[in-house]
């Protein structure tokens, strides 16, 4: 959630890398290496069609993938982590592992764990950040809105930087 003035940062944070833990559902049975090398495939640099099922128009589109892991896997099911960049289509990806493996796959479930300098184990629930600032309206305690509340600059820590010298801060 952005407050206030850093609402002007979200396009900063929608364009960066995103990390998923997603559960795929192969639709017949796979060995772990022909899996393993299945997943090779899908890092680094992939051409992605959007799915039927997009709002944006079905043309190819390039997409980094920059890690792919297989966390867990039970029978069909396959518990795997991902980190790629914005725009990257994770079902997608599940229905291409699928059909390279000649067995099809689908996405079961995705739980978005990373959106650019945000990680999931630094979020709070709505609840949390609605006892502290009741903490910090009926006490004057900070503590917990400040652990609640990031600074806006940590929306564009990804960003490339320009240093100005102090000297040179008036010729712009």
């Amino acid at each position: 959630m952005m407050l206030e003035e850093a609402t002007k940062c979200a396009p900063a944070v929608m364009q960066s890398g995103k990390e998923y833990i997603c559960l795929m559902e192969l639709h017949g049975g796979v060995g772990d290496e022909e899996l393993n090398r299945v997943f090779r495939l899908f890092t680094g640099r992939i051409y992605q069609v959007p799915p039927v099922r997009s709002s944006v128009a079905r043309r190819p589109r390039v997409r980094t993938v920059y890690r792919m892991e297989v966390l867990e896997r039970e029978g069909r099911n396959v518990l795997f982590r991902v980190a790629c960049s914005a725009g990257t289509y994770v079902r997608k990806i599940c229905h291409d592992i699928g059909e390279l493996l000649g067995v099809g796959a689908h996405m079961e479930e995705l739980r978005r764990v990373r959106a650019g300098p945000f990680v999931e184990e630094e979020a709070v629930t709505m609840l949390e950040l609605y006892e502290a600032v009741k903490l910090l309206k009926e006490e004057g305690q900070e503590e917990k809105i400040r652990k609640a509340i990031q600074p806006m600059e940590r929306c564009v820590e990804l960003l490339p930087k320009v240093y100005v010298m102090d000297t040179a801060v008036d010729a712009i």
